[in-house]
């Protein structure tokens, strides 16, 4: 006798034959957890907020308050690396040029982010004309003396410094004055403004080198400063000699863009691309970006990711794994793999590894080495045909890789012994989400609406296809049984790939009713038990699949009553 029981499900492996698919996996699995065993429907997605118009394509939930927008593509964000910082600072890329603000600039008005500052501070464009007053002390061996600025934003962010002045001779009874002119004040958005400084510095000369030390500090207003400091009360080195700020929007310095892709690394680094440079900033300084720290690697950059001891450089070649315990002195070695990234939206970081789209399908990176997940479940014929790599748009949630293409996607669930594949239904286009790191749930763009991804209470109708299920001679099934913690459910069952049954099982009042779509013209009852009989047809190849908005705990296929009873 023969029959078939599936008590235990698992998604997909279109790669496979249908004859050939393990016993749990699925010929179709659509809309499915698949975290219990059983089969459970996802829930609808619950609206959480309402964007000012259709056109945005990014968000970030600030603060826990507020949901911040824009219409740019692929916008990263980044909160600042200092704990508890008062200001709430927020840097960005995507737009533009790099972008930053605070919670007293990003949440005024109604749409937000409000308004913002470049990420960066310019050095001071010429050179002071220094000059002197006084009486030379003819006691003292006068000191060869330049000098150099700095500014200083209302944030405390001081950028490299201008050239350096011309050379005085100078004693302590002698007097600089350091002219610095208003004309020289940067435009483009910097944070300039109320608060922000000026910091002077003179060089000084020690017994093996000559280092600039600080002067003073003044108002971003001043224009000139009169210095009589004695060597021995200089302060501190100039610290900012190579801060420059991020690349940006100035193409003859930058002809592949601004920077792109921002991410917190490891110590309070920042990391970001432009073409083929992997840029690092300052350890807790994301407003600068030494060139010292910038790497280039042999093929642009699609995207980066932070994983355990390093940066992940996705590029349109292999990927990339840089290393090293400071931004100073990290080194790239190119991975042993040869998939590209195709999409720089497919890229999700799952913790300890990155998951995006290559030409082959599937690919996971992590420190060391990579591999293409999906190998023996999608052919790369499918892949690229069916599961839209190139247009994707993937988010990371409770642990699983969900994707999204105009009108459809799917889950890759690394998390049991075998990974599942499964579709999802979904209507219109999906342009962008956010997961939220605190509660790790994910927020997606469909509309003018951002909305809880499964956040609703009402089930999506789930789809379940069984493998083909080939007997060693051909039978007459008789029976189909289906076991759920509520109804109604559809059955649909196939012999030699004829469908020969269609029905729906529904219950109330301790009793199930069965309702027959096909064969035609076949009658509807009332049943003690989950329990359906077949129409008397001969097979060698039978299928069966279950639909409904429930979970589903056992289908089975069987011959004979008494085989139901004893399994």
């Amino acid at each position: 006798m023969a029959y078939f029981k599936r008590d235990r499900f698992s998604g997909t492996a279109p790669g496979v034959s249908p004859r050939l698919l393990s016993e749990q996996f699925a010929q179709i699995a659509e809309n499915i957890d698949f975290e219990s065993g059983r089969l459970q429907p996802v829930t609808t997605d619950a609206d959480a907020f309402t964007l000012s118009n259709s056109q945005r394509r990014s968000i970030f939930f600030y603060r826990d308050t507020n949901w911040l927008q824009w219409n740019d593509d692929g916008v990263s964000v980044v909160e600042g690396p200092i704990p508890a910082d008062t200001l709430d600072r927020l840097y960005w890329t995507g737009e533009d040029y790099p972008r930053m603000g605070t919670a007293s600039t990003i949440v005024a008005g109604a749409s937000y982010p409000a308004a913002s500052y470049r990420l960066g501070v310019p050095a001071p464009a010429t050179a002071p004309i220094i000059s002197k007053t006084g009486t030379a002390d003819d006691t003292q061996t006068p000191d060869d003396v330049a000098y150099v600025y700095t500014f200083v934003t209302a944030f405390g962010e001081e950028g490299p410094p201008s050239p350096a002045s011309n050379v005085l001779e100078r004693t302590d009874t002698e007097t600089v004055t350091i002219p610095m002119p208003s004309n020289q004040h940067p435009s483009g958005n910097y944070n300039l403004g109320t608060g922000a400084k000026k910091r002077i510095y003179r060089s000084n000369t020690g017994s093996t080198n000559t280092t600039f030390q600080f002067v003073a500090e003044v108002s971003f207003a001043t224009t000139t400063y009169d210095d009589s400091s004695e060597s021995f009360a200089l302060g501190e080195v100039l610290p900012s000699g190579t801060w420059i700020g991020p690349p940006d929007d100035d193409t003859s310095l930058y002809p592949n863009g601004p920077l792109s892709g921002l991410i917190a690394v490891a110590n309070g680094v920042f990391a970001g691309f432009s073409g083929k440079r992997l840029c690092l900033s300052e350890p807790f300084l994301p407003h600068a970006w030494p060139i010292d720290y910038r790497i280039t690697l042999e093929e642009d950059i699609v995207a980066i990711g932070s994983v355990t001891n390093g940066v992940v450089a996705l590029t349109d070649g292999a990927p990339y794994f840089v290393t090293g315990v400071d931004p100073s002195a990290m080194t790239a070695v190119k991975l042993d793999i040869a998939q590209a990234c195709v999409n720089s939206r497919s890229v999700v970081d799952m913790g300890e590894y990155l998951l995006y789209a290559g030409p082959d399908g599937l690919v996971a990176v992590s420190g060391g080495d990579g591999e293409v997940v999906t190998n023996g479940l999608i052919s790369v014929k499918q892949w690229n045909a069916d599961f839209n790599p190139t247009t994707l748009r993937a988010f990371r949630h409770e642990n699983t890789y969900v994707a999204f293409w105009n009108g459809g996607g799917f889950v890759y669930d690394p998390r049991g012994e075998e990974a599942t594949l499964s579709n999802l239904s979904y209507t219109g286009e999906v342009r962008g989400g956010y997961m939220h790191p605190k509660d790790g749930e994910l927020y997606i763009i469909i509309g003018n609406k951002i909305k809880k991804y499964r956040g609703g209470t009402t089930n999506k109708t789930l789809k379940w296809k069984s493998k083909q299920y080939v007997t060693p001679k051909p039978v007459s099934m008789g029976w189909v049984s289906v076991h759920a913690q509520d109804y109604p459910v559809t059955v649909r069952v196939w012999a030699d790939g004829v469908q020969i049954a269609v029905y729906s099982l529904s219950y109330s009042n301790n009793a199930y009713t069965q309702s027959v779509t096909v064969p035609s013209g076949a009658s509807s009852g009332t049943l003690r038990e989950p329990i359906m009989r077949l129409p008397a047809v001969v097979g060698q190849v039978w299928e069966v699949e279950v639909e409904g908005a429930v979970d589903i705990d056992e289908v089975c296929l069987a011959q004979s009553m008494d085989e139901i009873a004893a399994l």
